[in-house]
């Protein structure tokens, strides 16, 4: 693996940047979507029997011990409503519109990276034929490793940036699918308690 850096020349330093960066962010992705931002379907209807009881202080409560994105929302929303609830509907948009960064944070990056990877590999191999162009002009008896030496650099600056970008894009993909999936639930769910609320 060593030599295979060493081979792909000086590019390989911000291939290699890219790899780190990737893994970092799908990791911290997976896992935040995996172990947090779900509101049980139980809860919601708790949430829900406890405003329309007109019970706001144990709705708030309620909403907070969640910690997910629904629960901010909530407590964004009943927080303002006690104040003036003829705000809500603005409040509950400028909520879900921060969670909803919190959902896509990082995946603008790593969608840098999905574009970057493949360019930093053909800037590669653009330098890779061209030491190997460099050494079909010199006539010596090192020539033909240098050719070679060429070739490969090119090759394997290529073969590393889309070994980086073709798994990156499919995880921006599935990863953006999961927050527009995220968003639309939590529209959903904000809505319901909006029409709570105005009932109330």
């Amino acid at each position: 693996m060593w030599q295979f850096l060493i081979k792909g020349g000086i590019i390989m330093i911000p291939l290699i940047f890219c790899s780190i960066l990737a893994v970092i962010i799908v990791v911290e992705r997976i896992l935040f979507y995996s172990l947090r931002n779900r509101t049980p379907e139980r809860a919601f209807k708790q949430l829900k029997l406890v405003l329309n009881q007109g019970k706001l202080d144990e709705a708030k409560y309620l909403a907070a011990t969640w910690r997910t994105p629904l629960g901010r929302i909530t407590e964004s929303v009943l927080g303002q409503y006690q104040i003036d609830n003829t705000l809500i509907e603005e409040t509950a948009q400028s909520a879900g519109e921060r969670e909803l960064r919190g959902l896509q944070r990082g995946l603008s990056l790593l969608d840098t990276v999905v574009t970057a990877s493949p360019l930093l590999g053909l800037l590669g191999t653009v330098t890779g034929i061209i030491k190997s162009f460099t050494a079909l002009a010199v006539v010596s008896g090192s020539q033909a490793s240098q050719l070679s030496a060429g070739i490969a650099e090119a090759l394997y600056n290529t073969a590393f940036g889309l070994a980086i970008a073709i798994p990156a894009l499919f995880f921006v993909n599935i990863f953006y699918g999961i927050a527009d999936k995220r968003a639309r639930e939590l529209t959903c769910q904000g809505q319901e308690i909006l029409a709570i609320l105005r009932k109330g």
